[in-house]
């Protein structure tokens, strides 16, 4: 299923339109539809998806201008001289190499290649080439100075999660507070969200999942396998923060970590999107970070602490309305291009969290000066609890004028008030 994705397309058709030679990397997370994006990308067009393989780099090569041959309707030479040349001379064409990590696993030298091929051949011809990898490191690699596209890439799209609102795509019969928490344990990935099966409740898709047999039940500790070298030491900062330690001494203290060498895991964590660095969008305080995965969220909270239990053939048990309270936050901030797009909100600006010693508000935005707070509650509320709500949030930020809105579940019609209706549609 091809969901989203519009303005990625958008702007590869419009690189695509300019005639230019076009050095394109894109990257971002397994599962997040990268693949299906280059696919529908091709669609109509003249040219050649390519799925590299860890395999020896001369064997790689044959592949590809066997797969060349066939796609130009000329013979092409196993080695990257020949490739480049046909390339050059083929005029319009889209040449997608997935993973190309791999490659560069095999020999570092493809890059140094890659900058070769492209200063002597492709700079002055009509080639459109995407690299595809899911390995952010690779992606910093090949673009830092001296990376062999440092100065040569004409464009780069990280690809990130879906926005809330398209989770109904996957799931047309969920009502929306069921949309809300299919959202918060996928984390938005479209392969994880078309995992669920759309004839079975919420529960029971859950219950299969993260069972010893679903697919989403190791998924956590392999997407970290995939992109570091100390998985577990990685993992164990996550799992700190997840537990409550937000500041940086913090952290180094529970997970028995250095304050000198976390640095380095916090920034790898950060890129990766993992886990988020805050500072309060007004005043001053010391920073936090917190896990803006929701995916790793609930596997943390739900699924690490049970594995016993799971691996007795137990789905595991939870707390999915005390998880919602916390997700439902992360969610809402996602959401909030949406709701300004809809007239929901009317301005946005910069946005992240407000505290201030014991004050603390979940959404601050500011533009121009203009105040606009969001208090998030995964409950649903009366007219009364929004009353008193806005109230409160007015006191904690002393008044100042701005649009005050309250995010529920549910709630009564009231231009104040954001539901998960508002943000994933209606049945």
């Amino acid at each position: 299923m091809f969901v989203d994705r519009e303005e990625e397309l958008s702007f590869l058709q419009r690189l695509y339109e300019s005639g230019r030679p076009q050095l394109v990397l894109l990257y971002g997370r397994r599962r997040v539809g990268k693949t299906w994006l280059v696919k529908r990308f091709l669609e109509g067009r003249r040219g050649l998806y390519f799925y590299a393989q860890r395999r020896p780099l001369a064997d790689e090569l044959a592949r590809l201008a066997e797969a060349l041959s066939a796609a130009l309707g000329r013979y092409v030479k196993p080695h990257w001289d020949s490739i480049f040349a046909a390339l050059r001379d083929a005029g319009r064409f889209v040449l997608v190499v997935d993973e190309f990590g791999y490659w560069l696993d095999e020999d570092p030298g493809v890059l140094s290649a890659l900058q070769s091929g492209w200063d002597e051949y492709l700079g002055d011809s009509q080639v459109f080439l995407i690299l595809l990898t899911s390995t952010h490191a690779v992606a910093e690699r090949a673009v830092s100075y001296g990376g062999g596209l440092f100065g040569r890439k004409t464009a780069q799209i990280r690809l990130g999660p879906l926005a809330p609102p398209y989770t109904r795509y996957f799931l047309p019969k969920y009502d929306a507070p069921e949309l809300a928490a299919a959202y918060a344990v996928s984390n938005g990935i479209p392969h994880y969200l078309a995992l669920f099966d759309r004839d079975r409740g919420l529960g029971e898709n859950i219950a299969f999942l993260f069972s010893r047999w679903g697919p989403l039940y190791e998924e956590a500790e392999n997407l970290l396998r995939h992109e570091v070298r100390e998985p577990y030491v990685y993992f164990n900062i996550v799992r700190t923060i997840e537990e409550g330690a937000t500041t940086y001494s913090e952290i180094a203290d529970r997970a028995h970590i250095s304050a000198q060498t976390l640095a380095k895991y916090l920034h790898v964590l950060e890129k990766l999107e993992v886990i988020r660095r805050e500072v309060p969008v007004l005043g001053k305080a010391r920073p936090i970070y917190v896990v803006s995965d929701l995916y790793m969220k609930f596997w943390i909270r739900f699924v690490y602490p049970q594995r016993e239990w799971i691996e007795l053939g137990n789905p595991p048990r939870l707390d999915l309305d005390g998880y919602m309270a916390a997700a439902y936050e992360e969610i809402i901030r996602r959401a909030l291009p949406h709701l300004r797009r809809t007239g929901l909100i009317r301005r946005l600006g910069r946005c992240g969290r407000y505290w201030q010693k014991d004050v603390e508000v979940d959404i601050v935005c500011v533009e121009d000066g203009h105040i606009t707070a969001v208090e998030v509650k995964w409950s649903d509320l009366g007219q009364d609890d929004v009353e008193e709500i806005i109230e409160d949030l007015r006191r904690k930020l002393g008044g100042r004028e701005g649009d005050y809105y309250v995010a529920a579940r549910r709630g009564p019609s009231d231009p104040r008030v954001l539901t998960a209706e508002d943000v994933f549609g209606k049945n």
